[in-house]
């Protein structure tokens, strides 16, 4: 299945068999053949947290490495019977699901995961690998919720824009994948109402809070028709629309990607906690989110 010819980064996706990751191998594989790339299907044992064991001789490392090369074939295989035109290769790691896709995502052009998997906590929102992957990849991540519609004529690529770098990087990224499946885009730029001191005074500096939300309005059309000129120049033949709806970002991107195949985002915003390895935005839609999410860095 491994093609050595293939010298570009892979796309690296996470499997372990479950249901939510042949998802992510599916959605993987489209956008690999899609965009031309290599894929690499990757199966962690977690068993390096067990070398005390290795050492009494309660497993052997050749063994488990096969048995993770084994599980990642079937992954590959899945991959193949979806896309028959794919480069796809195998692998197997000791080490534990994040730890591996971590070290992956070092030399890989994106990392896919499903967003959940095999682990203990399956009944949460979102899994320990997905939620942990996407604050330490040294790459782009894909969250993929479960089968997943790739965006098109009819399923447009939807992007969240605050004014930061960060997001900047996002529209540029949600335009170039637009134009490759042939998509819309949207852009979407929110504002928050802001609540009065116990003076009634407004909190931006103006005379009343009138003042204060046509403000806040304003500065996010702006950051939104700024975000279509950056990508009006790359991609010219994208058709780009915009939206600035007032509240929350996280629920606004969740209701404006309701008919979209995937949402675009900077790994962090302008918000207060913007060092945080993962923005609080983007933390809650990677839990909230039905269509798959990609993260830029």
């Amino acid at each position: 299945m491994a093609d050595s010819e293939h010298t570009t980064r892979p796309l690296v996706v996470g499997f372990d068999g479950s249901p939510s990751a042949q998802d992510a191998v599916r959605w993987a594989a489209a956008h690999a053949v899609r965009t031309d790339t290599p894929l690499t299907v990757l199966h962690a044992a977690d068993r390096i947290v067990y070398a005390q064991d290795e050492a009494a001789g309660l497993w052997d490392p050749g063994t488990e490495q096969q048995r993770a090369v084994d599980l990642a074939e079937q992954g590959a295989r899945l991959a193949q019977e979806e896309q028959p035109d794919i480069h796809v290769a195998a692998r197997g790691s000791l080490l534990g699901p994040r730890q591996a896709l971590d070290e992956a995502s070092a030399r890989a052009r994106g990392v896919v995961v499903g967003s959940r998997g095999l682990g203990r906590i399956r009944s949460s929102l979102l899994g320990a690998t997905a939620y942990g992957i996407t604050g330490h990849a040294r790459c782009p991540v894909t969250v993929v919720p479960g089968a997943s519609t790739m965006p098109g004529p009819q399923a447009p690529v939807v992007v969240g824009v605050d004014g930061s770098p960060e997001s900047e990087r996002a529209a540029e990224v949600a335009a170039s994948i637009a134009q490759t499946w042939g998509a819309d885009l949207l852009v979407v730029s929110s504002w928050e109402r802001p609540t009065p001191d116990p003076w009634g005074m407004s909190p931006d500096g103006t005379r009343f809070m009138e003042e204060t939300l046509e403000l806040r309005a304003e500065q996010a059309d702006q950051r939104a028709r700024d975000a279509v000129g950056q990508v009006a120049t790359s991609y010219p033949e994208v058709s780009v629309t915009t939206s600035t709806p007032s509240g929350r970002a996280d629920e606004n991107l969740i209701e404006a990607s309701g008919d979209a195949a995937l949402l675009v985002l900077g790994h962090r915003g302008s918000g207060r906690l913007s060092s945080f390895l993962l923005g609080s935005t983007t933390r809650n839609i990677l839990h909230l989110s039905e269509i798959p999410v990609h993260i830029v860095r």
